[in-house]
């Protein structure tokens, strides 16, 4: 029974730990590369700032968007109105 399933489905004890040690030195030297570069990075960051500069304008582009989004509401409503308005004119 054990042979018609490995038969099927091929079954490799070792796999796991050789995808282990073949990635091993990849996965050490991008750690490495990537701490390497963020300590570049920090050294030129002075430790006075923070923030984001560009936070009001996000800010004020949500702003716009709901502002806009409620006058499309408004025109929907008033459209919607003079529908009613003159379908209650054809009616009488």
């Amino acid at each position: 029974m054990l042979r018609l399933l490995l038969d099927v489905l091929p079954y490799d004890p070792d796999q796991h730990e050789r995808v282990i040690r073949e990635y091993q030195p990849l996965v050490n030297d991008t750690v490495d590369t990537l701490k390497a570069v963020g300590q570049q990075v920090n050294d030129g960051i002075s430790a006075g700032g923070g923030g984001s500069h560009s936070t009001p304008y996000i800010l004020g582009a949500i702003l716009a968007a709901l502002i806009a989004l409620g006058l499309l509401l408004l025109m929907v409503r008033s459209y919607r109105r003079r529908g009613d308005q003159q379908l209650g004119f054809t009616r009488s």
